[in-house]
């Protein structure tokens, strides 16, 4: 084997055994499939004659493929047509609203002694574009509040952005101070800090919707907010109205 390999890389002896197998090749050709090939070329270009119904046959076998295959075509097209406008567009802009029962949604702190329970939503981009100039608002509220502000609060006014790739953004909607018989929705505080329009029994339960507008879009959820026995907050999302 070692010799073989030797006299392969040769470069006198490798051209001699390329142009004895070459040689080989051509004289089997030859030998063998001369006359195969003569007799195709021979027979290629001689007329064929075929009965009148053989044709019409023929023609009318050609004609019904080619229904049945532009048929075929087109059925198909319109399946794919069909599909592409019934799925959602992924770049289509979308909003998330979102809250849970666990931390950091629901969290509870202590702080100067007192206990302060918080509740937070989580806004998340769920499209494929970014969401720009991003704002939230509570609106809606039930049984209503009597705020000179109106039924519409700010919540967040900072126009934040979402990329669809960014995790949750958290925003603090209510809080309750253990001491008290009232909580506060987060709003910025216009009358400050004790302004008695700012605070809400705690014996009642509330409806709100919460809405998120964006420059690409805007969503609006409802929500339901308590106080349990031991003064702390519970928000329930409930379903969204658009």
């Amino acid at each position: 084997m070692e010799l073989v390999t030797r006299v392969w890389k040769d470069p006198v002896w490798s051209k001699v055994i390329s142009a004895a197998i070459i040689g080989a090749i051509v004289w089997i050709g030859q030998h063998y499939l001369g006359n195969a090939v003569a007799f195709a070329y021979a027979n290629a270009f001689t007329p064929i004659f075929l009965p009148h119904w053989m044709i019409w046959l023929w023609a009318a076998v050609t004609v019904a493929l080619a229904f049945v295959a532009g048929w075929a075509l087109l059925c198909k097209r319109a399946a794919n047509i069909e599909t592409v406008s019934a799925k959602p567009t992924a770049l289509d802009p979308k909003i998330e609203i979102a809250t849970k029962s666990t931390a950091p949604y629901h969290v509870t702190d202590v702080k100067s002694d007192q206990v302060q329970s918080t509740v937070r939503i989580g806004v998340k981009n769920a499209g494929g574009r970014t969401l720009s100039n991003c704002k939230v608002y509570i609106e809606k509220i039930s049984p209503p509040t009597g705020s000179p502000g109106g039924t519409t609060l700010l919540l967040d006014g900072t126009g934040f952005q979402l990329r669809h790739d960014d995790p949750e953004r958290f925003v603090e909607v209510a809080a309750h101070w253990g001491s008290s018989d009232k909580f506060r929705f987060s709003t910025p505080i216009g009358g400050g800090f004790f302004d008695s329009t700012q605070w809400l029994d705690d014996n009642t339960l509330r409806t709100f919707a919460i809405r998120v507008t964006a420059t690409e879009c805007e969503r609006s959820a409802l929500f339901e907010i308590r106080v349990d026995e031991s003064k702390k907050l519970h928000l329930r999302f409930l379903n969204y109205i658009n």
